[in-house]
């Protein structure tokens, strides 16, 4: 909104003012001017004064308090935006402000009474009705939540959303019974919409009651003798011998053009998810032998593609992912999370340099998704490009907004890059930072202790931060070599040759952990085998600095 407009929205202008109106005018076009430039502090001077020569201005509050949420003080924040929703009842946008400042500080409660308030003001917008229910929801009210959806039923009548959303509430309190009803009602209203018996059906397979989704999907035959949903439904029921014989049973379903490919998508969906979750090779190779049938049925569909990246991706073949996922950008290039998991991919074979080159492509379709500017700045952290993965990752960081364990990553591998940068304070803030996000994140705990440990420094912190990493998961490599080095630095020699050799016998095998196995052995007094790991990390391509001179004189170098 243009300054002036703003303005004159503000203050009511009669034909005359006093000079005392002018110098309030002043005073908040001033503020406004210096919000603009973010000299967030000058500007709070200048919307304090108005508010000292008047003092229910509700526009200088609402200005203050959204100051004061740029400057991370919520107290004030709220403050200062419930100020403005008193001085002006009336303004919607105050009041939706007020419930924004609740919902950050967990208020929902509150957030709950604003929108209230609004659905009072404004009976006929949708919208306010939604959010009170949201904040209901959210504040264990889900009994009330309901009573707000019943509320704005009557006003709009029987509505599919609603409908679902008080099916799910009533599912959350374990009201199956009503939870049925709700649908039912959808049923009645729309007798031969199959998708709403397709939800009641979905529902009793959810509570395990099969016997009943099995009639329904008799019933939606009976509308719709074609219908490739009930049919594979039926299909399932009737077919024993485990998941992978019932996926090769599907073939003729999915090898039949005329059943669309989404159909066949979503039922390959919940087999996809027992993968991700068990890693199950067998079970991959049965939902793969029916993407191949995808593939030659719907050979120009990206989806045919995609979930088949996926099996191979979750049943740790990343190359053949790889190649999965090029061609599913190659029919369709605007599918963030195939570009998402495709870098993802890229990563764990740690090609850094297709990576990085990938990761820009896709920020030029994509250049306000935090995760990109993470794996990006992953990639040039491979290629010891540490400035560059910096400044991706501190852009990933202004982006990650309320997405916890991103910026969790993000911290926790600006700590290693900085450290690399020899910006020390800044690396000990980032590991700090990372675990105000996450207390027990292991990574950080391990990778903080470790990154202590190479500077010498705070050894005894180390020990903790490293301890406590492998308290949680014991026989990470990684944990085990960053507690190895952190006890060689202490010169407890033989527990970090146990824990380096732990380490790798658990699959580190990377250059620094072969090379940091052979100093130990050696001050252990076993040189023969401490010059044998070092040759490993040299035939690796470790470019450790006077790694061959200590193979050389069988030494280790001061």
């Amino acid at each position: 909104m243009a300054l002036l407009s703003l303005t004159s929205i503000i203050f009511a202008q009669s034909e005359r003012l006093t000079q005392a109106d002018v110098e309030l005018q002043q005073s908040f076009i001033q503020g406004t001017r210096l919000l603009i430039l973010e000299k967030y502090e000058d500007a709070v001077k200048e919307f304090e004064a108005v508010l000292a020569k008047d003092k229910t201005n509700s526009a200088a509050a609402y200005e203050l308090a959204r100051i004061y949420n740029y400057l991370d003080d919520k107290a004030k924040a709220i403050k200062f935006a419930k100020s403005a929703t008193e001085y002006d009842p009336s303004n919607e946008w105050y009041k939706m402000l007020l419930g924004d400042f609740y919902q950050e500080a967990n208020e929902d409660d509150k957030a709950a009474a604003v929108y209230e308030s609004l659905v009072d003001q404004h009976p006929q917008d949708d919208y306010y009705y939604f959010k009170w229910a949201y904040f209901l929801v959210r504040s264990n009210q889900t009994e009330e939540a309901i009573k707000v959806y019943e509320r704005l039923e009557k006003r709009i009548g029987i509505n599919e959303e609603l409908t679902r959303r008080k099916h799910t509430l009533y599912l959350g309190l374990g009201n199956y019974k009503k939870a049925a009803k709700e649908l039912d009602i959808l049923i009645e209203r729309f007798p031969h919409k199959t998708n709403y018996r397709h939800l009641l059906a979905s529902f009793y397979e959810q509570i395990g009651d099969n016997a009943k989704a099995k009639e329904v999907y008799k019933q939606i035959l009976k509308i719709s003798p074609d219908d490739a949903r009930a049919t594979l439904a039926l299909a399932g029921s009737d077919q024993g011998g485990g998941d992978v014989r019932y996926l090769r049973s599907l073939k003729p379903v999915f090898e039949n053009p005329n059943v669309k490919i989404d159909v066949k998508i979503v039922e390959l969906f919940p087999y996809l998810t027992k993968v991700v979750e068990n890693s199950d090779l067998v079970l991959a190779d049965a939902g793969i032998e029916l993407t191949n049938i995808l593939e030659k049925v719907h050979p120009n569909n990206a989806k045919s593609y995609s979930i088949a990246g996926d099996f191979y991706f979750h049943s740790d073949r990343k190359k053949e992912a790889i190649d999965k996922y090029k061609a599913t950008l190659e029919f369709d290039e605007n599918i963030y999370l195939v570009w998402e998991q495709l870098l993802y991919a890229y990563a764990d074979i740690k090609d850094f340099k297709t990576l990085v080159n990938s990761s820009e492509e896709a920020l030029d379709l994509f250049p306000n998704q935090a995760a990109i500017f993470y794996l990006n700045g992953l990639g040039n952290s491979g290629l010891q490009k540490h400035k560059d993965a910096i400044s991706s990752l501190r852009q990933g960081l202004l982006m990650a907004g309320r997405i916890p364990h991103l910026k969790y990553d993000i911290q926790v591998l600006l700590g290693r890059e900085f450290y690399e940068t020899k910006d020390f304070a800044k690396s000990d803030k980032a590991f700090e930072d990372a675990l105000k996000i996450n207390p027990k994140g292991a990574e950080a705990l391990a990778s903080y202790g470790y990154h202590l440990s190479l500077r010498g420094e705070n050894l005894d912190k180390a020990k903790d931060l490293t301890t406590q990493a492998i308290e949680i998961n014991s026989d990470n490599p990684s944990f085990l070599h960053a507690k190895g080095w952190v006890l060689y630095k202490m010169k407890d020699f033989k527990g970090a040759k146990n824990l380096l050799e732990k380490a790798i016998k658990n699959g580190d095998l990377d250059v620094t952990t072969l090379e940091h196995f052979g100093d130990a052995l050696f001050q252990n007094g076993e040189a023969d085998e401490a010059v044998n790991y070092w040759q490993q990390a040299l035939d690796k391509g470790s470019k450790s600095p006077n790694l061959e001179k200590k193979i050389e004189e069988r030494k280790l170098l001061e």
